[in-house]
């Protein structure tokens, strides 16, 4: 078995390589990204103050809600 001795211009430029991987791919991402945008904002539902919560119901095209599961009511208690 041979003994391998790491050189300091060796973790250097092993170092550097990985340095500059990491530019490279976070470049392509960036392009990537300024390529394909996320979707916009939904602009048909009304602006909501912040901290207002609502809990909508997803119905199924045949207008039925979900059906079937068992739902449990979690009781709690406030901390003073």
């Amino acid at each position: 078995m041979n003994v391998v001795e790491a050189s300091f211009n060796g973790t250097f430029r092993t170092i550097l390589i990985l340095v500059i991987a990491w530019m490279v791919l976070r470049m392509f991402l960036r392009y990537q990204r300024a390529q394909n945008p996320p979707p916009a904002r939904r602009t048909n539902e009304p602006q909501r103050p912040a901290g207002e919560v609502r809990i909508e119901r997803t119905d199924s095209k045949d207008g039925q809600g979900r059906s079937g599961g068992s739902i449990v009511d979690a009781d709690f208690e406030e901390i003073k």
